[in-house]
């Protein structure tokens, strides 16, 4: 291939993305299971749709990880059900709406923190977002 060609074809490769956008670009949400519970089903759906659809990842033990792969940029919403046979704990579900994808990857870190004024609960499950590159 001549040094003209090569050209070319790099400018292409780099400036062909650029000039379409990042329309094609597929996204993962990495999850952590950072409760001394095990996660039982993670799943994702597209914000607005009905239904949730099943899980993306099940069964990801207390300080497990797992990855959902090759989504598109959008808005979505996430659900996660814990196993928790303990009545301390609020809510076994834990659902963040409206989270938006965008350009960058998503990881999705659950803990247990302690409830301030509940009489009938002494923790709950909560999700912290943190977009990563």
């Amino acid at each position: 291939m001549s040094r003209k060609n090569l050209s070319l074809v790099l400018l292409a490769a780099v400036g062909l993305p650029l000039v379409i956008g990042c329309q094609f670009l597929l996204l993962r949400i990495c999850v952590q299971n950072e409760t001394p519970y095990f996660l039982d089903e993670f799943t994702v759906k597209a914000s607005g749709d009905l239904t949730y659809p099943d899980g993306e990842l099940k069964n990801v033990p207390p300080g497990g990880t797992g990855t959902v792969r090759r989504l598109p940029a959008g808005s979505y919403d996430l659900r996660a059900q814990f196993d928790i046979a303990d009545e301390s704990v609020c809510e076994d579900t834990v659902e963040v709406l409206n989270v938006e994808l965008e350009n960058t990857n998503l990881c999705v870190i659950y803990e247990v923190q302690s409830t301030i004024n509940r009489s009938v609960c002494d923790e709950e499950i909560y999700a912290t977002l943190d977009y990563t590159i």
